[in-house]
């Protein structure tokens, strides 16, 4: 088989061949075997080829080809060599699949020769086809595909399948994608939270403020006591008692939600029925100061009397029996206050 042409052709494009992006390159060359199959009386053979593709954009690419078979006759197994020589068009359709068709056509010379007999004929070859491309990675391609080969001058048609590697190359690389660079992000209320984390925008530049942004939260439970004395068998109180009395209102003014019961005591002097009718009047006493005169909503107030059943200190003594003639209350409640820097 005469292969000088092709060694030629491959010799020029490895020449040439430069690497580039697969996806922006200008030039193709190809090695592809196949089998053609013939009409007139010749053994089916092998082929095999080079080409080299100029694209011209995304759709269309020019081709020239050179190929060369070696078969024989059917009737008398007479050698005979084939070279073509062709320029092919080829229309590639765009899809988002891994393979991507395409189909061809072109026009070429076809030369065969018969060494033993010095004999030779030429012919014009038109051909029609199909394929499918598929990128291996990088520069390289994988192409396949089906033609019908026409001659003009002897009418005949052939059949051929052929598979074969591209190599791209050419052309500018593909242009870098530059990401604006993105606005830095702001802290629109200040308090050191990012606005795109920031559960709680406005939050006041005092208030400290949790990992998201909202102001922090301190509970803590505030008290007050009550405990004023009496004279023996008064349930009046007493001046110097009043202010307690009124800290205990502004307390119960200020927390809305609190209520006091108030415990009316009495010492162990007078009878226990009398003990128990003076320490009621004693607490009744504390609780109408706390309505009629501080305000404090009646159903905020409970009074109740001990009599002389707890005493706090020794009724044996004047000093312990003092202390004993007594009403006393406590309020509690749980207070959220917001932590400032």
């Amino acid at each position: 088989m005469k292969n000088t042409h092709i060694l030629a052709l491959s010799a020029a494009i490895a020449a040439i061949s430069a690497g580039a992006s697969a996806d922006n390159h200008k030039f193709e060359v190809r090695a592809d075997v196949g089998r053609t199959f013939f009409e007139d009386p010749l053994e089916d053979a092998n082929t095999f080829g080079l080409g080299f593709g100029y694209v011209l954009d995304e759709n269309w690419t020019l081709e020239a080809v050179a190929s060369q078979y070696s078969t024989e006759t059917q009737d008398d197994n007479v050698d005979v060599d084939g070279t073509q020589y062709r320029l092919d068009a080829l229309y590639n359709i765009n899809t988002e699949s891994l393979w991507r068709p395409y189909v061809a056509f072109g026009v070429g010379d076809q030369k065969r020769e018969v060494d033993s007999e010095d004999w030779s004929e030429r012919d014009t070859l038109v051909n029609l086809g199909a394929g499918v491309k598929r990128n291996l990675g990088g520069n390289w391609e994988f192409r396949t595909d089906v033609r019908a080969f026409n001659s003009l001058d002897n009418e005949y048609t052939d059949l051929a399948l052929n598979a074969g590697i591209s190599y791209l190359f050419g052309g500018s690389p593909a242009p870098v994608k530059v990401a604006p660079a993105p606005e830095p992000e702001k802290d629109s209320d200040g308090d050191g939270v990012l606005d795109s984390k920031d559960q709680c925008p406005d939050t006041p530049k005092t208030h400290k403020v949790d990992a998201v942004g909202c102001s922090l939260k301190l509970t803590e439970t505030v008290a007050i006591e009550l405990n004023i004395t009496f004279d023996t068998a008064k349930s009046i109180i007493k001046p110097e008692f009043e202010g307690e009395v009124s800290k205990l209102a502004t307390f119960m003014n200020q927390y809305a939600d609190t209520v006091v019961s108030v415990e009316g005591h009495t010492d162990s002097q007078g009878s226990d029925a009398y003990n128990q009718k003076l320490s009621q009047s004693r607490a009744d006493a504390v609780k109408a100061a706390l309505i009629t005169k501080y305000g404090i909503g009646a159903d905020r107030v409970k009074a109740i009397g001990y009599g002389e059943a707890k005493p706090v200190a020794d009724n044996a003594t004047a000093a312990g029996r003092e202390q004993n003639r007594r009403v006393m209350g406590q309020v509690s409640t749980a207070v959220t206050k917001t932590e400032t820097k």
